[in-house]
């Protein structure tokens, strides 16, 4: 990520790279690169979470506009100057480009070649309905001063940045260009790895305390939608590595059956029949490659 933004067409006044607790090298490195260049700063704190590391970055920011990024991610070397320029006149808040996602070995772009400016409602929207849109944080330009009027939950640990934005653009109807490119590299984990993953905390769903609360900002049918399909992505994801032999994932899968029989069904195709009634047989149509 480093090296992508220091080979950037239009460089940033500053990078603020915050050190979450790390054990290993990074400072080390950190330090490197802050010695030839000026604008990164190193700030390290104790291990609070990424909300956290993400609030301290607002309250240091410095910059007309902030950006967040992810260290294992990267960005296209105009993705700066193409968001910049967007960004016409005052009026606009901010900007929202398009982004490719590298799963498995497989590069995939999203961008909408029709969009051209979006307020807040078609942000709301977009970020539960629209792939070339999302809730990433990492795709926007946010004007410094709009988000120093907010903060990332430090309480939850997953879809912080849709709830934070749920908050935001439902605080006002405000202006963002949109960038008709994908300029940024967001490297998505293996399946492996998210199997690994804990998906129940004290035998809650893990996104639900972001859903109970983008839900006292949004009342539309498309949040319940956009949770229920997370939990029928990790129910799929779970099943299918249960089908190729991970005997460990039998738990989480009878937790996600267990929430799943407290959801109505909007639609009763076999998949949603299924998850709820006989995952493990349902398993055995999925691949085992």
């Amino acid at each position: 990520m480093l090296d992508s933004i220091l080979s950037s067409t239009y460089m940033p006044s500053e990078i603020l790279l915050i050190d979450d607790g790390s054990t290993d090298d990074s400072k080390d490195v950190i330090q490197e690169y802050a010695s030839r260049c000026p604008i990164i700063k190193y700030v390290k704190k104790e291990h609070s979470g990424v909300s956290a590391s993400r609030n301290l970055g607002i309250r240091l920011a410095t910059g007309d506009f902030i950006n967040f990024l992810d260290s294992d991610d990267y960005i296209e070397p105009n993705m700066y100057e193409l968001m910049a320029a967007a960004i016409t006149d005052d009026s606009f808040d901010g900007s929202v480009c398009g982004y490719f996602t590298h799963k498995d070995g497989e590069v995939t772009s999203y961008y909408s070649k029709t969009l051209d400016v979006l307020h807040s409602e078609d942000i709301l929207k977009g970020m539960f309905t629209d792939e070339n849109i999302r809730g990433f944080l990492v795709t926007r330009l946010f004007k410094t001063s709009l988000l120093k009027n907010f903060s990332l939950d430090e309480d939850v640990s997953m879809c912080e940045d849709l709830l934070l934005q749920s908050r935001l653009f439902t605080s006002g109807n405000y202006k963002f260009a949109y960038v008709k490119a994908p300029l940024y590299h967001y490297i998505q984990n293996s399946g492996s790895a998210t199997v690994s993953r804990s998906l129940f905390k004290d035998g809650e769903f893990v996104y639900a305390p972001a859903y109970d609360r983008i839900r006292q900002y949004i009342n539309a049918d498309y949040v319940d939608d956009s949770y229920n399909s997370i939990i029928d992505y990790n129910m799929y994801t779970m099943l299918l590595a249960y089908r190729r032999g991970d005997k460990s994932v039998l738990p989480q899968i009878r937790q996600l059956q267990a929430l799943l029989r407290t959801i109505p069904m909007k639609k009763r195709d076999l998949h949603s029949i299924a998850y709820r009634y006989a995952p493990l047989l349902y398993s055995y149509k999925l691949p085992a490659g």
